[in-house]
């Protein structure tokens, strides 16, 4: 009887320890499971984060190209597309610095691209009215000349001014350059690539033919800048004034303009030691430039 009743107990032992360990393998087996399924909601939610993150940069990235595309008349308004392209590159640094891990980060960017973007579209619109309203504002002042035509047909005794000004018009254009030339020359006056040789520079150039300029004398007057900037003068007091300033000449030259095409050619006699690199001639007439170009001497 007492040996039954000890198997009786060490079965029940066996059962009871049989029964732990299996609680235990379906914990272990359970807990495994849920870190796996918690491991791989964390993988999606970084790999949705790195999308959203690559999302935004790309959505920047053309939000900076269509700035970039937005062409205006309205100075006013480059100055506000500038800034807000300014914006956006600095955003776009931004989101490239920042992890992408950081969820919260990447969501604030998020709203400020949003808000980016809606700034755009209201530039967009902005930019489309302001085409429109200058579409109509054309069609009416082409409607005007049209009227004014009709006008100027019934009254011929006005038709030979207003044709007079309205060649003077479109003639009234400043003095031009073609042709242009500019040269180092030695001492017989051929051309060189070498500073050490040049003893002259030339500049020729040919002003093209104008019937509303004024004809007459005109000075022409040359400035070369060295390397530096500094200009080659042969006096202090080889000066003229441009845009109400008084700066260096090198050289001047008086023509007699006829309203024709004019050939010129100027001259500066170099007397000093000069840098090898760079040089640029301005020319100058009747208070403007009228052309620039440049030569390397080695």
């Amino acid at each position: 009887m007492e040996q039954t009743t000890k198997k009786s107990k060490t079965y029940l032992i066996y059962w009871f320890i049989i029964v732990l360990l299996a609680g235990y393998l379906a914990y272990t087996i359970y807990d495994k499971i849920q870190r796996q399924k918690r491991c791989q909601q964390t993988i999606v939610q970084l790999e949705n984060t790195a999308a959203e993150k690559d999302s935004l940069q790309l959505e920047l990235e053309q939000i900076y190209i269509q700035y970039d595309q937005l062409k205006t008349n309205n100075d006013t308004l480059n100055v506000r597309l500038t800034k807000e392209k300014q914006k956006v590159a600095k955003l776009l640094q931004e989101l490239r610095r920042v992890k992408a891990t950081d969820r919260q980060k990447i969501e604030q960017l998020k709203q400020e691209v949003s808000l980016l973007r809606n700034i755009m579209k209201s530039y967009v619109r902005q930019i489309d009215s302001l085409y429109q309203k200058n579409q109509v504002l054309m069609a009416e002042n082409k409607k005007i000349k049209e009227q004014y035509s009709v006008t100027l047909v019934e009254k011929q005794n006005l038709e030979q001014i207003t044709d007079s000004l309205k060649q003077k018009v479109a003639l009234a254009q400043e003095l031009e350059a073609r042709d242009v030339t500019f040269r180092a020359l030695n001492r017989r006056d051929r051309k060189t690539r070498r500073i050490k040789r040049t003893k002259k520079f030339e500049v020729c150039f040919t002003i093209l033919a104008n019937k509303v300029a004024t004809p007459g004398i005109k000075k022409v007057y040359l400035r070369i800048a060295k390397p530096n900037g500094d200009i080659l003068i042969n006096s202090q007091s080889s000066t003229f004034t441009y845009q109400g300033k008084e700066i260096f000449y090198s050289s001047v030259k008086e023509i007699d303009y006829e309203g024709k095409d004019t050939p010129v050619c100027i001259y500066y006699v170099n007397d000093t030691k000069l840098p090898p690199g760079t040089y640029t001639a301005f020319v100058f007439i009747d208070g403007k430039q009228i052309l620039s170009q440049q030569i390397k001497l080695k």
